[in-house]
């Protein structure tokens, strides 16, 4: 059983997926765009930055202690992919659902304490 690739898309890619789709309606053109570019940025750097510690040999994969699909890009299995693609959308959709609690609580109404001045007699 391939737990691995499971966990990654149980701990990134469902809850991920249903904080986007709850916040997605108030995001604006701007963060929505922003949303994508991020997504695309991250990408390029986690995909180059797999193939670094491959390469720099900071962490191996055993098919003895965690079956694998099998599938892999150039050397890298493909659920080390789910797990760097999954965790930039996860991490905006907590981003954005915590904005939108913070503004709630910050829009409520406040009573301004006026600061008392004292007038100089002449």
């Amino acid at each position: 059983m391939p737990l691995y690739f499971l966990t990654c898309v149980f701990l990134f890619w469902v809850p991920g997926v249903a904080l986007l789709l709850y916040r997605w309606k108030w995001l604006d053109r701007f963060q929505r765009k922003g949303f994508w570019i991020v997504c695309a940025i991250m990408a390029v750097v986690t995909f180059a930055m797999e193939y670094v510690y491959l390469w720099a040999d900071v962490w191996s994969f055993s098919e003895a202690y965690d079956p694998l699909l099998g599938i892999e890009l150039w050397g890298a299995p493909i659920e080390e992919f789910t797990f760097w693609f999954g965790a930039t959308p996860f991490v905006l959709g907590v981003y954005w659902v915590m904005q939108r609690f913070d503004r709630s609580r910050v829009a409520a109404p406040r009573r301004v304490r006026r600061r008392r001045t004292r007038r100089r007699k002449l």
